[in-house]
């Protein structure tokens, strides 16, 4: 959610309850805690940096996410990291090679492979 519509929804929050104070079935203290949440909310993401903006390209005829420029609608939220995932001994010890009859195991495939996923490893975490 952006910081402005968090911002509309406070208000209209906080306009709302101010309408319904005299209601004596109404809830004030979940209001209270929607309010706070909602403040907290808005301080959190005024803090952050955005992480890129929603713009409308019209040679597209779409919106597009563009973290190059600030116009736009600015979002903060990044995309999840995936934790590293690498191959499993046993996965590693499956690669074998075709030689036209039957598999062969051939141990330098596992040593390539560890040097792969270490070189994949070392780019995606650093």
């Amino acid at each position: 959610m952006s910081i402005s519509a968090m911002k509309q929804a406070l208000e209209a929050l906080e306009d709302a309850a101010s309408d319904l104070c005299s209601l004596e079935d109404y809830s004030t203290a979940f209001q209270e805690e929607t309010i706070t949440a909602l403040r907290q909310a808005i301080a959190e993401a005024e803090k952050q940096e955005p992480y890129g903006y929603f713009r409308y390209d019209i040679r597209l005829d779409s919106w597009v996410q563009d973290r190059e420029s600030t116009q736009g609608v600015a979002f903060y939220t990044a995309p999840p990291k995936r934790e590293w995932a690498g191959l499993t001994d046993e996965e590693v010890g499956r690669l074998t090679v075709f030689d036209g009859l039957h598999h062969v195991e051939v141990p330098i495939l596992a040593d390539f492979a560890c040097a792969i996923e270490a070189k994949l490893k070392e780019k995606n975490n650093g």
